[in-house]
């Protein structure tokens, strides 16, 4: 029998509650509860810092050594460099957007006029990765002519960079044409020939290859300025042969077209026994066509402040940014010789006449 005193004992212990073991999910509940507040300001912070405003930042950039890019068989050896500047391009983030009213070289950009018609900054990189590969094309073929080498053009590919709201297909950018209407054509000016001599509303029928397999588009013709025209833009890419078994080494984070002087300098520099760099630190930029013509690029002011910061003795620059970067130069006090052409070349002239 037990004492009152025990009993009281047994009664208290009665009245305490043991806290029963919570699982994961309850856990997660009560600390959500207590530390609302806390989570919601984390959630804003993160979200302004990562929003993406539709604005870029173009700043100064580096500089690729398209000499080291250059490789093959039996090539000539070099003293100096030939490197391609590029302009480092800063996504328009509020940590960015701020740090950018406190730099003078660094400039915001609204996003919609680095980009193409109906695509973001995303897709406008990917359509410039075609263009990359024909600069090299055509810098090779450039190259080849200049130096009066052996060279077979194997294959050429016609890739969709631009495909026009208005046109009437299903093809897109990456595209590449096998066909139309059962006839090969290899470059844009074949393709729009053809094109040109039929009427809005025709039909034609566009055999294409998309990540490997092969497809066919009856498109309709529409009209443009009173032109029958698909509403595509094409990149001609070939594949060449050379005794010097040439290959020219890319990134995946690399894109665009206005390496292409530069590469076609490079190879050539490569092939031929005369060293054009002298013992220099040469960079530059600029586009080149099959032609030789070296073509107008943006962001110049940006290459040359990156090229001084890599070392350069001499920059390269296509006629139409000339003025531009004189400018750049004399407000920054550079020391650096500037030099600009027209063509490869009086690129090669000038250069001989350093």
């Amino acid at each position: 029998m037990l004492k009152k005193t025990e009993k009281e004992d047994f009664h208290a212990l009665e009245d305490i509650k043991i806290p029963q073991k919570k699982n994961v999910v309850e856990k997660v509940v009560d600390y959500f509860k207590d530390e609302w507040k806390f989570l919601v300001f984390l959630a804003l912070l993160i979200f302004g810092l990562t929003y993406e405003f539709p604005y870029a930042i173009y700043k100064p950039g580096g500089s690729i050594n398209m000499s080291d890019r250059v490789e093959g068989d039996n090539m000539y050896d070099e003293k100096g460099s030939l490197s391609m500047t590029y302009v480092s391009v800063v996504r328009g983030t509020a940590p960015f957007l701020l740090v950018s009213f406190l730099n003078s070289n660094w400039d915001v950009v609204p996003t919609k006029d680095i980009t193409y018609d109906d695509a973001d900054l995303d897709e406008t990189l990917e359509i410039d990765k075609i263009y990359m590969k024909e600069a090299i094309s055509n810098a090779e073929y450039v190259a080849y002519d200049r130096a009066n080498i052996r060279y077979v053009e194997k294959e050429k590919h016609s890739v969709v960079t631009y495909v026009s709201k208005d046109a009437k297909t299903k093809l897109k950018y990456g595209d590449e044409i096998v066909s139309i209407d059962g006839r090969d054509y290899t470059t844009l000016l074949e393709f729009q020939n053809y094109v040109s001599a039929k009427k809005p509303g025709d039909e034609v029928r566009i055999e294409y290859i998309r990540e490997g397999d092969n497809a066919v588009d009856v498109v309709t013709l529409i009209d443009v300025e009173g032109k029958a025209k698909v509403g595509l833009s094409i990149a001609t890419i070939s594949d060449f042969e050379t005794d010097f078994d040439i290959d020219i080494k890319t990134k995946e984070s690399e894109s665009g077209p206005s390496g292409g002087f530069i590469t076609a300098l490079a190879i050539y520099n490569r092939i031929t026994e005369e060293d054009l760099t002298k013992g220099k630190t040469i960079m530059g930029t600029g586009t080149i066509d099959r032609d030789g013509v070296v073509g107008e690029i943006g962001g110049v002011k940006y290459k040359l402040l990156g090229a001084v910061r890599k070392g350069a003795e001499v920059f390269l620059c296509p006629e139409e940014n000339y003025e531009e970067a004189l400018k750049v130069k004399k407000e920054n006090e550079l020391d650096i010789v500037l030099l600009s052409a027209k063509t490869f070349d009086e690129a090669l002239q000038k250069l001989a006449e350093l």
